[in-house]
């Protein structure tokens, strides 16, 4: 019976090198897409330009990706107005145990160096994000690593730069209404999960960018924590006026 039990030793290691793998892969890559939603929206490039004898001042460059597939890229100056825009198209592809890949295509511009010309610039970049949550603010990092460009790219025109990182902060834009006292931060997407915080009536909270309803519950953000919150008691707020 013992010299039957070794092959079946050997088969299980088999197939436990070989399967686990496999089995994780698929949520490796479902996570790793889940940043593709995280692309429509405002991104902002900012550096600090010193000069002689004056004090240190940004210069700010604003890429828009809208939902609609279209782009601009704005240039802006110093005292906070844009100078020049690029407008264009764009579209992201998921690649598969690899970096993502986004394309941008710059189709005209009223930058006063083409003024008069025709101006068409694509641009392949392969794409990974950094997020983190820090006072109810949620801070993605959008960093681009050039893979092939065709023509003169606008980020290496504007800033200098290959591979550029642009940065994107979400305030909070949910409050929580039509609760007495409080409700709960749980730790998963139902009323049997653990509470994790106790949000007041009134509370601002984050929904995180491109988070789905579960279960009638939001994936949130509240002070340092995250959780899921019931929709039901949330309602969307105006952001600021700037």
């Amino acid at each position: 019976m013992a010299k039957r039990g070794k092959p079946r030793i050997v088969v299980l290691c088999f197939v436990l090198f070989f399967a686990v793998p496999l089995l994780l892969a698929p949520a490796a890559s479902a996570d790793d897409a889940e940043q593709l939603k995280y692309l429509p929206g405002q991104w902002r490039y900012s550096r600090e330009v010193v000069e002689k004898d004056a004090a240190p001042e940004e210069t700010d460059l604003l890429l828009t990706l809208g939902e609609n597939g279209e782009l601009s890229l704005s240039s802006m100056g110093r005292t906070g107005g844009v100078e020049y825009t690029y407008a264009g198209t764009w579209s992201s592809e998921f690649v598969p145990d690899a970096l993502d890949r986004l394309t941008l295509e710059f189709t005209s511009t009223d930058n006063p160096l083409y003024r008069g010309s025709p101006y068409n610039v694509k641009c392949v970049y392969d794409f990974y994000t950094e997020s983190w949550v820090e006072k109810d603010t949620w801070n993605i990092w959008l960093i681009l690593e050039e893979s092939a460009s065709g023509g003169s790219s606008p980020f290496e025109e504007i800033i200098s730069d290959n591979n550029p990182a642009l940065h994107r902060e979400q305030a909070p834009d949910m409050r929580v209404i039509r609760c007495k006292d409080f409700v709960s931060l749980r730790s998963g997407p139902s009323t049997s999960s653990k509470r994790l915080a106790k949000v007041s009536l009134g509370a601002l909270v984050l929904a995180l960018p491109g988070a789905e309803e579960k279960n009638g519950f939001l994936w949130c953000s509240y002070h340092d924590q995250t959780g899921y919150i019931l929709s039901e008691y949330l309602e969307p707020v105006s952001p600021p006026a700037p």
